[in-house]
């Protein structure tokens, strides 16, 4: 059930129906009217995710659904298309794609139905996250499987198994650079050091040229005489080449952001009672 204060998120709820639960119904309206306007979301969100998820919010809100739920299910149509990718034959791999799809417009709906219950959470941020990553992380070794499977070529198992690798630790790294810089700035300060506008632009590419990509992806599937190859090659440019330059680049800030001095703890004049004051220069 909504509460009082999600209600005034919904100014203009337009349907006196209530659901099961007795709660207010909601229409697409109330969707669109939810948003702030100000976040600027790239193309093919706008474009095709948005139109989507917002038309098919009021059908799970008003059924009582949650978000965590969404995401719950988007996580196993992730898994299912994985499995599909690796045993269905060629001509039913458009099964993939269609799953991929769905994922997608489920990733901005989850959202919605968090924010129309007014109950966005730390854990649902992160176990969102938790669902994208899966179909990207397993996607390059999954097609790799499919293609040893049709080929009995063994290269791709290595190609694809080390571009999962790279697309893992490259946020792996991401995530532990954001731990390091808190606990730095906990102890001596802020940081220091910003990307240049040469970086800043090149890492813009790159996140560009990624999304874009993994968006499109899926559709050579459908192609014929490209399909299952085709989708195997591009997995290994995106997460294996692109989210290999990403993660020397990202390397390189994580060393310019880190240089800064600090005291070992091993060191015999650090006081553990105090640190911030021994780690200070």
């Amino acid at each position: 059930m909504l509460s009082t204060d999600a209600l005034r998120h919904l100014p203009d709820v337009t349907s006196d129906r209530k659901r099961p639960d007795g709660g207010p119904y909601i229409t697409l309206a109330d969707v669109e009217a939810s948003f702030n306007n100000k976040v600027l979301n790239m193309g093919i969100v706008r474009w095709f995710g948005r139109p989507i998820g917002n038309r098919l919010t009021p059908f799970f809100f008003n059924r009582g659904w949650t978000a965590n739920q969404l995401t719950t299910s988007r996580l196993g149509l992730a898994a299912l298309a994985m499995v599909l990718l690796i045993t269905l034959p060629p001509s039913f791999l458009w099964l993939v794609t269609i799953l991929y799809y769905v994922c997608f417009v489920g990733d901005l709906l989850d959202g919605n139905l968090a924010r129309l219950h007014d109950g966005a959470t730390y854990w649902g941020k992160f176990y969102d996250g938790v669902a994208d990553r899966f179909y990207y992380t397993a996607a390059p070794l999954a097609a790799a499987i499919a293609v040893w499977r049709d080929t009995g070529l063994a290269w791709p198992l290595a190609a694809g198994g080390l571009a999962a690798v790279i697309f893992t630790y490259n946020d792996l790294i991401n995530n532990r650079l954001k731990y390091f810089v808190e606990w730095m700035e906990g102890q001596t300060g802020p940081a220091t050091y910003r990307p240049g506008k040469l970086l800043s632009k090149l890492n813009s590419l790159n996140d560009s040229i990624m999304t874009n990509g993994f968006f499109v992806a899926p559709l050579l599937l459908l192609v014929p005489g490209v399909g299952l190859l085709g989708y195997f090659y591009a997995t290994l440019l995106l997460q294996g080449v692109f989210a290999g330059l990403g993660l020397m680049a990202l390397l390189y800030r994580s060393y310019r952001t880190l240089s800064r001095w600090r005291k070992s703890m091993h060191a015999v004049d650090f006081d553990p009672a105090n640190p911030t004051k021994a780690q200070s220069k």
